[in-house]
């Protein structure tokens, strides 16, 4: 019998590719668990999925606060302790990281009970974490051709985006035939997008029908045609009712918006003390074929206005995008390497 641990969090774009390819999973393991943080948003997105799931401490390097990584090798090695516990107790064969700070002390502790660990990187290039376990992974996958040290798997996908029901939400907030535009930044939403779409909501509303899914943070506006969420689970219905998509440039949302052959206006996450920058390279990456780009410096609300009218002025490119099944690419290599 042969059982996997899936491991990956922080945020939900280190959760929803391992999610992604489950079904596949399925076809080949026996037990499929998941193994997370104590609090942190994997927990959440792993119930709807049948998919076990356990805790362990772990701890994020803060890169504005170098004082309070002190903590670190305390509360890793702590966690480290606590997966190894479950890997022995579920007979784990192989474990797969999507990487982020959540998925250290599971690689760590398979690497000590040598149990083999396949990473998978979704960005152009790795983070820190999956950096770190590529020095002793049996695998490195990559979603992107053009990243070193590993082999191109491509992105998991979820094969259910492909199936959203636009239907659904334009007859549930009452749209009419205008566009619409999706607009997100990220699972906990982004300030800097929020506080330039606001101002511009009167003019947006002329010409499209508005889909703002905002975090937190959020305004009282209303009027028709534009709908603030504060989180949409059911995600897929709303990708299938946008005619264009606004969003960071984090692979996961970048890739899906790009499989569904979706105008794209991307505002990556600018380098500095909450991101390395790789939002910036995953959408370089492609840029010059299937999207606009709109730095974060130069986000106005003016600009943004700009920029969602000439999306609807862009030919249909996307087509060029290869249909591949990456989540059965991605689950033969795992199988290689189980013991």
């Amino acid at each position: 019998m042969y059982s996997i641990a899936l491991t990956g969090g922080g945020t939900a774009g280190h959760v929803i590719p391992n999610l992604a390819i489950v079904p596949e999973l399925l076809k080949y393991f026996d037990k499929i668990i998941y193994i997370g943080s104590v609090d942190g948003i994997e927990k959440q997105l792993v119930s709807d999925y049948g998919v076990s799931f356990f805790s362990v401490n772990c701890i994020k390097f803060n890169r504005s606060n170098i004082i309070s990584n002190i903590k670190i090798p305390y509360v890793l090695c702590r966690g480290i302790a606590q997966a190894k516990k479950i890997l022995l107790k579920e007979l784990i064969s192989v474990v797969f990281s999507k990487g982020g700070y959540v998925s250290l002390p599971t690689c760590l502790a398979a690497n000590s009970l040598k149990i083999p660990v396949i990473v998978h990187e979704s960005d152009f290039s790795l983070g820190l974490a999956n950096r770190i376990t590529s020095l002793f992974a049996k695998q490195v996958l990559t979603s992107f051709s053009e990243t070193k040290g590993g082999v191109y798997t491509g992105n998991p996908i979820r094969s259910e985006i492909f199936n959203g029901n636009a239907a659904l939400i334009k007859t549930k907030y009452g749209f009419d035939n205008r566009p619409v535009v999706l607009i997100f930044g990220g699972s906990s939403g982004s300030l800097a997008i929020n506080s330039a779409v606001y101002p511009i909501v009167m003019s947006l509303t002329k010409n499209y029908n508005i889909i703002h899914i905002t975090g937190k943070q959020q305004v009282n506006i209303t009027t028709h045609g534009y709908v603030q969420l504060s989180y949409a689970k059911n995600i897929c219905d709303y990708y299938a009712a946008a005619d264009a998509i606004v969003i960071r440039g984090g692979a996961n949302s970048l890739c899906e918006a790009i499989a569904l052959r979706k105008k794209i206006l991307c505002i990556p996450l600018p380098k500095g003390r909450s991101s390395r920058g790789d939002q910036s390279e995953n959408v370089n990456r492609y840029s010059e074929t299937f999207l606009r780009v709109l730095e974060q410096s130069k986000l106005t609300p003016t600009t943004l206005l700009s920029e969602i009218d000439l999306l609807f002025s862009m030919p249909d490119t996307n087509e060029k995008m290869q249909k591949t099944n990456t989540n059965a690419i991605i689950v033969g290599e795992i199988i290689k390497h189980v013991h």
